[in-house]
């Protein structure tokens, strides 16, 4: 008996010691600091993205909405992407895009005869889209924007989330993107335009986005034309809503 009264007290010690080290680990596995790491490394990431778009050509926000060109073909962005690459064209390749003829000839010398002939149009085309770098963009509207957001008082956007493009079918080879995508990420329109245009969104009615951009680059490594987003509008009913950025 008096051997378990003596240990009683060395037991009780153990248990304190293992109580202790049992508190210790649960904080330890709790760490706090790996969201703010998280968040700053994001941050850096925006930052050197808004810098990489910031050091390219700058669209005038002046320009008139009828200087915008309407992108309705995917050999548009083909020229508008050999225009801003500065690499002379390859005009076999844009020839198999543009010519019926001389995709479906077997004949060698025919197909060298459109091909010369095509030559000088193509330079053409390349040229106007050097000048032209004013371009319209029409988009879904279903599914581009979420249900309006009632404590933002805007809709939130994904049709220009980072990673986010653009192609038409009749020459998907080329696409479009926006570098200033994220300033666009929530839109907003007067109280009296929202209620119409959700009213759209949820009874899957149509409308369309419309991105009036300014084409900065050529994307060599993914045929992307880079463009920035200078305004947007939402097109319903046949008329255009401007829309304000709510950041």
């Amino acid at each position: 008996m008096q051997a378990t009264l003596r240990t009683l007290p060395a037991l009780l010690a153990i248990a304190l010691i293992l109580s202790a080290c049992g508190k210790t680990e649960h904080n330890n596995a709790t760490p706090t600091v790996a969201a703010p790491a998280t968040s700053v490394a994001d941050l850096a990431a925006k930052a050197q993205v808004k810098a990489a778009a910031a050091s390219l050509p700058q669209a005038d926000t002046a320009t008139p909405s009828a200087s915008y060109v309407d992108i309705s073909s995917g050999n548009q962005l083909m020229y508008s992407y050999i225009a801003l690459s500065g690499v002379p064209p390859d005009y076999a390749a844009v020839a198999q895009r543009v010519s019926r003829e001389y995709a479906g000839s077997n004949d060698a010398f025919r197909k060298q005869e459109v091909l010369d002939a095509l030559k000088p149009q193509i330079d053409a085309k390349v040229s106007e889209a050097k000048t032209k770098r004013y371009l319209r963009y029409q988009i879904n509207g279903q599914g581009a924007l979420s249900p309006y957001a009632m404590d933002k008082a805007a809709f939130p956007a994904k049709f220009a989330e980072a990673g986010t493009y653009y192609y038409m079918y009749d020459n998907g080879d080329y696409k479009l993107a926006f570098t200033n995508g994220d300033g666009y990420s929530l839109l907003k329109v007067d109280q009296e335009a929202a209620r119409k245009i959700e009213a759209a969104r949820s009874g899957y009615k149509d409308f369309a986005i419309i991105v009036y951009a300014y084409a900065q680059e050529a994307d060599m490594a993914s045929n992307q034309v880079k463009a920035q987003i200078v305004k947007v509008a939402i097109k319903l009913n046949g008329q255009e809503i401007p829309v304000q950025q709510a950041l």
